[in-house]
């Protein structure tokens, strides 16, 4: 019996790009928990962060972190406490905002590898671009990469 993988899709909050709907796409497995309503401490110029059990975690923005315009929110903020590990083979932790809900989806036909013109910004922080099967495009973050680039690593900085 074959086991097919789930991913988590996480409609971007961007406005079309290209005419099609952007998604975020995670493993199943990177998902530890969704909270519905955290203290974020905001202190310009750091990062984000908020505390997870007895962790300070890094709050991701994806849409800013790639350079993309936001659409208004129009719905309460969901943050999902997503891992990783580093090359180093560190194990990391982060939170992930969005106003948008997460669907699990058994990895199907319908997926494939796709092209798309690069983002504003950070586009090495992407470990694929997938066709969707509605027609929207699936990005993968490179969670652990764009941890390194704000100099993060487990519950502390580098």
């Amino acid at each position: 019996m074959e086991t097919k993988l789930e991913v988590a899709i996480i409609k971007a909050n961007t406005p079309l790009l290209g005419g099609l709907p952007l998604y975020w796409l995670l493993s199943r497995n990177q998902l530890e928990f969704i909270l519905q309503d955290i203290t974020v401490f905001q202190s310009p110029p750091l990062i984000a962060t908020a505390q997870y059990q007895e962790a300070t975690l890094p709050v991701l923005n994806l849409e800013e972190h790639f350079g993309l315009s936001e659409t208004v929110p129009g719905r309460s903020i969901k943050y999902l406490v997503v891992r990783a590990v580093t090359a180093e083979k560190t194990l990391i932790k982060v939170i992930i905002r969005t106003p948008h809900a997460l669907k699990m989806q058994k990895l199907e036909t319908g997926f494939a590898v796709s092209r798309l013109p690069s983002l504003p910004r950070n586009n090495d922080h992407l470990l694929g671009i997938y066709a969707m099967p509605d027609g929207g495009i699936g990005l993968v973050p490179d969670v652990a990469g764009i941890c390194h680039s704000l100099k993060w690593r487990g519950n502390q900085p580098f």
